[in-house]
C-alpha cells in the first residue's frame, strides 16, 4: 500500500471541490500503478446468459465494436449481440432489443466505446452478483438532469476519451469504493437483469429520441426497489463526452417533472483528468487508485 496516495485520496474524498487534490491523486496512481501488478480475474464457471444490445449508424463504428466485443467476451458461453440500424429512439430500440434478446441479463451500451480491461468480462460478472442494475458511471445521489451534474460530491465515473491529437485522457469524477449504490447512470454502458428491465423498462414515449433515456431508466430501477450500482472497475474507453444542447433541454425538463426532482446548481467541472501517451496503463492507474 502507498502511504501518499492513500492520504491523497482520503484527502480528495473529503474535499471533493479541491480540484489540484484529484489531479494529484492520479498523478500518484499512475506511478504506483506502474510498479504494481495486479491479476486478472478470472471469469466464473457459469456466468449468466448475457445479450448486448447497441444502436450504430456507422458501419465502421459497427465493425469496431462487434471486434470489441468478440474479443473481451471470448470466453462468455452463448453471448448473444444484438446491433440495431434502424432506432427511431434508444429507448424505443432498446425495448426492442430487449424484447427479442434471449438472456437473463442485458447491456445496453453505446457502440462508440472500447473495453481497456482484458477480465473486462470477470469484473462485469463479479458485479452482477451484487447489483440487479449497473455500469461504471452514475451518481450516489442525483441532484439534476445529468449523471454528474453534482461533480464529484456525487457523481461516480473512471471514464477514459481520446484527445484529438491521438492521446488519451483518463477522468476522474468523485472517490468512493470500486462497488457502490447509485441512484442513476449514464448510457454508455448500462446492465440489468432481464426480470427488471421487463418490470420497468424504457420509457419511450416521453424520451423518445436519444436523451436521458438513461437515468430515467435507472432512476426509475431504483425507486421501484431493485440494487442499482456503479462498478467503477469496468473501465471504458468512451469516444464521445456527451451533447448538452438545445435539444438535450427539452429532455431534461421532461425528466425532472417527471421525477418531481429537485435540481442543485450544476458543477461547472465534474471530472479531472491526466492526458496520457496511450491506453495501455489506464487500468493500472485505476487499479492503483481503487486499492489505496
Amino acid at each position: 500500500m502507498d502511504a501518499a496516495l492513500s492520504e491523497l485520496k482520503r484527502s480528495a474524498a473529503l474535499h471533493p471541490e479541491q480540484g489540484g487534490l484529484c489531479n494529484r491523486l492520479l498523478d500518484r496512481a499512475m506511478r504506483v500503478g506502474m510498479t504494481t501488478k495486479r491479476a486478472p480475474l478470472p471469469l466464473p464457471a457459469s456466468p449468466p446468459s448475457l445479450s448486448i444490445v447497441c444502436c450504430s449508424i456507422k458501419p465502421e463504428i459497427e465493425a469496431r465494436f462487434r471486434a470489441e466485443v468478440a474479443r473481451t467476451f471470448a470466453d462468455w458461453p452463448g453471448l448473444e449481440l444484438r446491433i440495431l440500424n434502424d432506432a427511431r429512439s434508444l429507448a424505443e430500440a432498446y425495448n426492442r432489443g430487449a424484447e427479442a434478446a434471449r438472456g437473463d441479463w442485458l447491456v445496453f451500451c453505446h457502440d462508440d466505446i472500447r473495453f481497456l480491461r482484458d477480465d473486462f468480462a470477470a469484473r462485469l460478472a463479479r458485479a452482477m452478483q451484487r447489483f440487479d442494475v449497473l455500469g461504471p458511471a452514475g451518481a450516489t445521489h442525483l441532484v439534476g438532469p445529468a449523471a454528474l451534474w453534482g461533480g464529484p460530491r456525487t457523481g461516480r465515473a473512471q471514464v477514459s476519451y481520446p484527445t484529438p491529437d491521438g492521446r488519451v485522457v483518463a477522468t476522474l469524477c468523485g472517490v468512493g469504493a470500486e462497488h457502490e449504490p447509485a441512484e442513476a447512470l449514464d448510457g454508455l454502458f448500462i446492465a440489468v437483469k432481464r426480470r427488471v428491465w421487463q418490470d420497468v423498462q424504457f420509457d419511450a414515449a416521453r424520451f423518445d429520441a436519444f436523451h436521458l433515456y438513461d437515468i430515467d431508466f435507472s432512476l426509475s430501477c431504483q425507486r421501484r426497489g431493485f440494487a442499482v450500482g456503479v462498478a467503477q472497475d469496468l473501465h471504458l474507453l468512451h469516444d464521445s463526452t456527451g451533447n448538452f444542447d438545445e435539444r438535450w433541454s427539452v429532455y431534461a425538463d421532461r425528466f425532472v417533472r417527471k421525477h418531481n426532482l429537485v435540481v442543485g446548481p450544476a458543477h461547472p467541472n465534474p471530472t479531472c483528468g491526466l492526458i496520457l501517451d496511450a491506453a495501455d496503463g489506464i487500468p493500472a492507474l485505476y487499479d492503483a487508485l481503487n486499492a489505496a
